[in-house]
């Protein structure tokens, strides 16, 4: 239970292919009259059955907690990984939560299209209605067992007709077009038309009667021609094709109906075969059945799919790459183009100094962290970026819940990595907005992901510019970086007229700790007279360690340089005072002051510098 409502867990692929929309839509229809809510956790390509290749993308089921999910639906044909499937259920069991299984079998409740009954039923309406006698039939792949069943019901069909079954009278188009086209032709240049072509599938079935209608055929006066799956295309076809549906309004309904009998009977197992039915058309001689109302919206979304709002997003995910912070790259994303929708990052994804996509990191390569981070979200206008927990999944979550729409989420994904997720709260059930899901999730995860590259890149960069222009053992400036950094001022007019100090420093006595103590203990000493000249210095200061133990720190502004030497001692004191080291540290300071400008001569100015230091250190021998 959810906010005092049932939760359903749909796992599934591709949210906007027709039969998967129309399956939530009448799901959803009839689950929110019951006060229940959807949840979608969906891939963007199935599987292919291909279980030893599972994409980052299957991350998303990883989301359902199952602490307050009252019932899982997966459907089995369109993810097409047994192992994905099975990985789900398992875990749905550990928990004692009930599954129901689409279009698959497996541990739970197994709702599957009786597939054999329906295509019986065309294959006697072509025969036993329309007294065909001498029919065709088109089957699929040759040897295999979807199509070997099909020829099984067409020979046992016209069998119990009276009519002879021979080889002859099959034909093989590969479930495709062209193979089904090319099957047509030779039907055709055979001199032998049969009276009726029925064809295992719908594509088939189309490719068929374009066929005939260029060789002159006409269907149906001259030959009947049947399909089998009641695509949406049946209807743009001429004529018409006669198929048989399966339909995904049926299968929601019988879904429903398992789910009823969970909830109030507690049946959790058992097989439900569910029956298609005959679309009858005019590519049989039948009058046109009606065309229901939301096809052509479907297959407009199918064809459309929004190309102009996709070149303005592959903008968005240009300027993403581009952008120089996680708030300016969440802030390309508040745009009307990616409405009704939050995105949810990992935390460590956000961090320049990881290598996110390294492959020393392929262990954990499809998973979400548990601490996350809001990355955008639609219903907020704030465009900071806040931590969220992962059991979270939505900020607003009762309210989005009460629009009693589903809830879509997909994960984000970039070179086979998760990088998070997004959650869709669109407001209908409309394939229009379905059909954005895919183009959104792979753009924001091609935003994402070059941001992510970039920034370690810059990062890289930065560490190895570090590398040339710092001092490895103080982090001061060496020459190089000192120089470089001196050359940028000088061209800053800013500075040009300021008062200028510069502080020369020198360790006392380096040679008679490294000769009683070691090179270590000499190392600690260069490098805490390093930290006391940068701290007692103001920010802006240019400090570099000129080699050996000679440093010195160029410092802008009205300052007093006695009061900096007298920070640099009284830091090498209380260091003294503390660290048992069997030996002190102090240093000599010199300070030379003038104004910058055009006739400002480092190397003098230097030099002048050292000449009071060393009359400093000097006159330390002396006492």
């Amino acid at each position: 239970m959810l906010y005092g409502k049932k939760l359903i867990a749909l796992c599934t692929s591709r949210v906007y292919d027709a039969q998967v929309n129309e399956f939530i839509r009448s799901l959803n229809e009839l689950l929110v009259n019951k006060d229940c809510v959807l949840f979608i956790f969906g891939i963007n390509n199935d599987m292919y059955w291909e279980d030893d290749q599972i994409n980052a993308g299957t991350s998303v089921y990883s989301l359902i907690d199952f602490n307050v999910t009252d019932a899982v639906i997966i459907m089995d044909e369109k993810i097409k990984s047994r192992v994905v499937s099975d990985s789900i259920a398992s875990a749905a069991g550990e928990h004692s939560v009930p599954v129901i299984y689409v279009d698959g079998n497996g541990e739970g409740v197994c709702i599957n299209f009786d597939f054999e009954k329906g295509f019986e039923k065309i294959v006697r309406h072509v025969i036993e209605d329309h007294s065909v006698r001498r029919p065709h039939f088109i089957a699929g792949l040759k040897d295999n067992p979807f199509s070997d069943k099909r020829i099984e019901i067409f020979r046992q069909v016209i069998t119990e007709n009276g009519i002879p079954f021979d080889e002859s009278m099959v034909s093989y188009g590969d479930f495709w077009a062209k193979p089904a086209a090319e099957a047509a032709e030779r039907l055709v240049s055979s001199g032998n038309i049969p009276e009726a072509i029925i064809c295992a599938n719908d594509i088939m079935a189309i490719s068929v009667c374009n066929t005939l209608a260029e060789l002159g055929v006409k269907v149906p006066d001259d030959v009947i021609v049947t399909g089998f799956d009641g695509l949406d295309e049946i209807y743009f076809s001429n004529p018409r094709i006669s198929s048989v549906r399966c339909g995904s309004d049926i299968m929601a309904k019988a879904v429903f109906s398992a789910l009823s009998d969970i909830f109030l009977k507690n049946i959790t197992r058992g097989n439900i075969a569910v029956e298609p039915k005959p679309v009858l058309n005019n590519s049989c001689g039948c009058p046109d059945s009606e065309m229901p109302a939301d096809v052509f919206s479907r297959m407009n979304a199918g064809l459309y799919r929004y190309q102009d709002d996709m070149r303005l997003m592959f903008n968005v995910a240009e300027l993403m790459q581009m952008s120089d912070s996680p708030e300016k790259a969440a802030a390309c994303m508040h745009t009307y183009l990616l409405s009704d929708m939050c995105c949810i990052v990992n935390k460590s994804c956000l961090n320049r100094m990881i290598d996110y996509f390294s492959s020393e990191n392929i262990d954990q390569p499809k998973v979400f962290e548990e601490d996350m981070i809001l990355f955008y979200d639609y219903y907020s206008d704030s465009y900071e970026l806040t931590p969220m927990h992962r059991s979270k999944l939505a900020p607003n979550l009762e309210m989005l819940i009460g629009r009693k729409k589903p809830l879509i989420f997909t994960a984000v994904t970039y070179m086979d990595r998760s990088i998070g997720y997004i959650c869709f709260s669109y407001d209908t059930c409309n394939m229009n907005d379905y059909a954005k899901t895919f183009q959104i999730s792979t753009v924001l995860g091609i935003g994402l992901g070059g941001y992510i590259i970039r920034q370690h890149q810059k990062y890289l960069n930065d560490k190895v510019e570090e590398m040339y222009k710092n001092d490895s053992l103080t982090r001061l400036y060496n020459r190089n970086g000192f120089y470089s950094a001196f050359e940028k001022l000088k061209a800053d007019r800013e500075f040009s007229g300021k008062p200028v100090s510069v502080i020369s420093a020198d360790l006392d006595g380096l040679k008679y700790i490294n000769d009683n103590f070691g090179h270590d203990a000499g190392d600690i000493a260069i490098r805490t007279t390093a930290e006391a000249l940068k701290s007692s210095c103001p920010e802006n200061s240019l400090c570099v360690r000129f080699g050996g133990d000679e440093m010195l720190a160029l410092v802008f502004g009205d300052v007093s340089a006695d009061d900096i030497i007298g920070k640099i001692d009284n830091y090498l004191e209380k260091f003294n005072s503390c660290s048992e080291l069997g030996y002190s540290v102090s240093a000599s300071c010199g300070v030379y002051s003038t104004v910058f400008g055009e006739d400002f001569n480092l190397e003098q100015v230097l030099k002048l510098a050292d000449e009071n230091m060393y009359r400093t250190k000097n006159k330390r021998k002396l006492h």
